[in-house]
């Protein structure tokens, strides 16, 4: 474990002291542990406990919440000291209670053998709840077809669709000497000088403060850089709606109008907040919370909340030419209809907003609780926005015409409206907003929606191929960002304050316009939006394969975790003859209503995250083998109707699961009591289960791959420690996570498939992307256990930054860093590193296809998705699977995974040479035999017992926002600081391992 050391810019302390000290005093006055039916059953009771210290009065850990994003490990010196010895008094208190309840004549060791049961005792058909599955079941003839991108064929011929967004922005080399001549020319427009030596003079201080890399000439250039490119993102999303709306052959259809008025209203937003008026005058307040119209609708993701949007997805690639100035970036459009969803209650988008609008309706009310500090906010802004989009005139009167919306100005009625959010009266806020509401409902702005759904649909799914457009435009840095007074300029100040004050502030001096010479603008650069139509279509070219499960000597120790509401379904399905491990809780301690309040809440989750773990470590550690843990929970709650203790143990499951894969397997499954149908409940074994081994099979023996090994390391990060406005990415602390894939050829040809281990760490960034032992260790480990070829997928190391400001000592790779690489590879010749990111964008299917898992690897046509003209990021494969999952809008689209490696990045560290030959040269066996692997990857997770195909992402447990490290936070105390459990967790399973005999070692299988 790394040394943490304080510096001035640190992340704020924590001191755990007294809580774990009320948790000490609340486990010794009970024993947690409770065996049943003769040894058979440990029933753990750590919601006692937990509720029992959630009562008590216990110390803040945080020294201050002020200014502070998140805060888990970053203890005080003091508490330091003592952290290891209160972790070790409350697992040898827990231990000790265990003793006593298994009793004098057997041991801890002897108690756990007892109760694992091989895996192959599951084994079985039943369609009720419990453990049974069929895990002998060969699988169907799996298929894989081969797609391409070709295109002289036509758009009726094609088989997915993909909107693909292009945005170049040039001469971004010239940008410091474009500000430097605007600031210059501003100077001479508003000084008047006595000589020419004072103008010098003056003239000496900017180039002071273009060599002084804290300036406010240098925060502009960053503020440029970081945040330019949210702003064309935005303007690509109404460029897309013109780019339909140009393609579109019938344009009488109301459908049609709605789509014109929707791009006209968008532009109004612009051309309203963009007036010559003083910025305050934007300023508007509600519930407290102040905001200005303009910072607001200057951010990229402002337009998100409509119900019908483009959404801008999948970073598939950026790239700089150097020698042009010029910088790329390659996305995906996916177009959002506002559908239900189930998150939200099952409410389409419209109603749900329009309810959180409604200062009447149940849902305003539970929404302003749960997050006083932005709800203002978010209030002022979906009434803007709603306002600006919706407003019209009334629909019902009987000379109403379509075509009359096309005329009506928001503005005008806007500005009354606008008054009232100025002031402080909240009673004519809450009016307001209650009148925009019922004007929505009475003039049926839903079927406005629908009909614009419907044509947006329709439209999509035309066969013919799209012309490919670009359109010109221009980033502007206007003059208003400058100041005006000669005394300041005199003085050196050259820009307002909002420049050294707010990053996100300064977004309202930056526009994009159409390509014209701006004479309100500061400087400008040359951009381009293109919007191009790619189409793929199948080929003859297939492979199929056969998949069982691995459980030869693989032994089983379920855990449930069940609430007592759902006692009953436990004793009928799990009690008879299973040998299991039990949590019991009261799944209503965090309801909104009459449960725990923030600060209570926060220690509930606190220590049962800590108790679960310390027990099941524990347990395990007496195991002395691997094995597997099938971690069940029973819900009582529903989709729409999720008991926040049931959402915080599902997350906390999968939290422990990582922990354990450590040393041992472990899956989490949920199954709701109330709807667990039999369909449901083999879908979620098969999900359970999806963790052990796997062997395949080919139908063609020439398709098996020869690679004796491949290891996949998946790796990714989670900040557990920050300060907010803190630039500086080496003050922060974050959990490094990762798991550790083997694929194996097996003597009769089959290619086996398993989870090596998990692991994660804690570490400073200084250390987290250059040589993080965690990491360097895995893979010394698993070279000494003959593995030579590895595929390194890491998070996408795309930074959203124009390259204006460039620094060479950054960490703009993150964990593809040459430095971070150089150590993983070591002075070993024989190792293959294969630097490996991907993304996941979106495709419309035509029809239903044969296959339901398709592929591309053709690294040349691969290049039509993305290409980098620097040849520094190159595509290498795309999978795709036909299948529709979700609801609402996600069934529209099909998502497909893109996989990139580097090139040119590690001269000297990895040979060009053996990226090439492992993943981009068509004519490569080695390439063949790696993708061949990967695919099989992809298929060995897919989580359903029918119509098996390959799982889109099955990185999704390390990266992604529903990655264990994002379902592991929390909340502090008063509900604002986020606390990493993970990253807490692993704190404490240090220690519990420093203090540990050698346990089970992890196995080569």
């Amino acid at each position: 474990m790394n040394i943490l050391e304080q510096g001035d810019n640190d992340p704020i302390y924590v001191d755990y002291r007294d809580l774990l000290q009320k948790i000490l005093q609340c486990l010794r006055g009970q024993n947690s542990f409770r065996v049943a039916e003769n040894g058979q059953r440990l029933a753990i009771d750590i919601d006692t406990v937990a509720s029992q210290v959630a009562s008590l009065q216990v110390q803040n850990p945080l020294s201050s919440p002020n200014g502070v994003r998140s805060a888990t490990i970053n203890f005080t010196p003091e508490f330091q000291e003592i952290f290891r010895n209160l972790i070790r008094e409350i697992r040898d208190c827990l231990q000790e209670q265990l003793k006593a309840s298994v009793g004098q004549n057997t041991s801890i060791e002897e108690f756990v053998a007892n109760l694992v049961t091989p895996l192959t005792s599951f084994d079985g058909n039943s369609s009720r709840l419990g453990f049974t599955y069929n895990f002998n079941r060969h699988s169907p003839d799996l298929l894989k077809q081969k797609l391409c991108v070709d295109r002289h064929l036509t758009g009726s011929d094609s088989l997915l669709k993909f909107h693909k967004l292009t945005i170049t922005v040039r001469e971004i080399d010239r940008f410091p000497e474009y500000l430097q001549d605007g600031l210059s020319n501003h100077i001479d427009d508003r000084v008047t000088f006595d000589s020419q030596s004072d103008r010098e003079e003056l003239f000496d201080r900017i180039q002071d403060q273009i060599e002084d890399d804290r300036s406010d000439f240098n925060r502009l250039k960053r503020i440029v850089d970081t945040e330019a490119l949210g702003k064309l993102k935005k303007e690509a999303k109404i460029r897309y709606l013109e780019y339909i709306r140009d393609n579109i052959d019938n344009k009488n259809s109301v459908g049609f109008i709605y789509l014109q008025d929707l791009i006209r209203r968008l532009r109004l937003i612009e051309e309203y907040l963009n007036q010559d008026r003083p910025d305050s005058y934007y300023d508007v307040s509600y519930a407290g919370a102040p905001i200005n119209y303009k910072d607001v609708f200057a951010r990229s993701e402002v337009l998100d909340s409509l119900p019908i949007i483009p959404i801008v997805t999948g970073n598939l690639g950026e790239s700089t030419n150097t020698s042009q100035g010029e910088r790329q970036f390659t996305f995906g459009f996916k177009m959002k209809f506002g559908n239900s969803v189930e998150a939200r209650g099952g409410d389409e988008v419209f109603d749900y907003n329009l309810n959180l609008l409604n200062p009447e309706s149940p849902e305003h009310n539970q929404e302003r609780e749960r997050n006083p500090n932005n709800f203002g906010a978010k209030l002022l802004k979906l009434a803007f926005l709603y306002f600006f989009v919706f407003a019209c005139n009334n629909p019902n009167l009987d000379d109403y015409n379509p075509n009359d919306d096309l005329n009506y100005n928001p503005i005008i009625a806007f500005e009354r409206i606008l008054s009232d959010f100025q002031g402080n009266n909240e009673d004519r806020k809450n009016s307001r907003l209650s009148a925009i509401v019922r004007g929505f409902n009475e003039y049926n702005v839903r079927d406005k929606i629908n009909r614009l759904r419907e044509l947006l649909k329709d439209f999509l799914d035309r066969q013919t191929i799209l012309p490919k457009r670009t359109y010109p435009i221009q980033i502007s840095v206007r003059r208003g960002i400058l100041e005006n007074d000669t005394n300041q300029i005199f003085n050196g100040i050259f820009f307002r304050e909002v420049v050294g004050r707010n990053p996100k502030e300064c977004l309202r001096y930056i526009s994009i316009d159409e390509m014209h010479v701006e004479r309100n603008a500061l400087c400008q650069l040359p951009a381009s939006i293109t919007i191009e139509d790619i189409r793929y279509f199948s080929t003859e070219e297939r492979q199929n394969f056969r998949m069982q499960y691995d459980i030869t000597g693989v032994n089983a120790l379920p855990v449930m975790w069940v609430p007592e509401s759902c006692m009953n379904a436990y004793q009928n399905y799990f009690m008879q003859d299973n040998k299991l491990i039990l949590f019991r809780y009261n799944n209503r301690r965090l309801d909104d209503e009459n449960g725990f309040n923030h600060n209570q809440a926060f220690v509930y989750r606190f220590t049962i995250s800590l108790l679960a773990y310390i027990c099941l470590k524990i347990l395990l550690d007496a195991a002395k083998k691997r094995l597997f843990i099938p971690m069940v929970r029973l819900h009582e709650g529903t989709h729409n109707n999720r008991a926040p203790s049931e959402k915080f143990v599902a997350h906390l499951s999968k939290t422990l699961c990582h922990l354990l894969n450590e040393n041992h397997r472990c899956n989490s499954q949920g199954f709701r009591v109330r709807s667990a149908d039999a369909f449901k409940i083999r879908n979620g074994l098969n999900s359970l289960y999806s963790v052990l081994p796997k062997k395949f099979h080919f139908t063609e023996s020439a398709n098996t791959p020869t690679l004796d090994k491949l290891a996949i390391i998946v790796v990714s990060s989670l900040e557990s420690d920050a300060r907010t406005g803190n630039r500086n990415r080496d003050n922060r602390i974050s959990n490094l996570v990762g798991e550790a894939i083997g694929v194996t050829r097996q003597n009769d040809g089959a290619i086996r498939l398993y989870i090596i281990k998990t692991f994660s760490d804690n570490y400073r960034h200084q250390r987290l992307y250059r040589d993080p032992p965690i990491l360097i260790d895995t893979v010394n480990n698993l070279y000494n256990m003959g593995y030579r070829h590895f595929l390194y997928v890491a998070q996408a190391p795309f930074t959203s930054n124009l390259n204006i400001t460039q620094n060479e000592n950054d960490d703009r790779l993150y964990f593809m860093s040459p430095a971070l690489i150089e150590d993983l590879k070591g002075n070993r010749d024989d190792i293959k590193i294969y630097p490996v990111f991907f993304d996941k964008y979106y495709v419309r299917r035509s029809g239903k296809p044969k296959a339901t898992s398709f592929y591309i690897q053709n690294t040349t046509e691969l290049l039509n998705v993305a290409q980098d003209s620097a040849q520094e990021a190159v595509v290498f494969f795309n999978l795709f699977n036909g299948i529709s999952v979700g609801q609402g809008d996600d069934r529209f689209y099909n998502g497909v995974i893109s996989y990139s490696t580097l090139l040119n990045i590690y001269p000297g560290v990895l040979d060009d040479r053996d990226i090439r030959s492992g993943l981009i040269n068509d004519d490569s066996p080695l390439k063949n035999d790696i993708l061949q692997y990967l695919t099989l990857f992809h298929f060995s997770r897919f989580e359903k017992t029918s119509d098996i195909s390959l799982k889109l992402d099955p990185y999704e447990n390390i990266i992604g926002e529903e990655s264990f490290s994002k379902l592991s936070v929390f909340h502090h105390m008063r509900g604002e600081v986020n606390f990493n459990s993970l990253a807490f967790l692993t704190k404490v399973r240090g220690v519990l391992n420093g203090d540990s005999p050698p346990g089970v070692q992890t196995p080569g299988s």
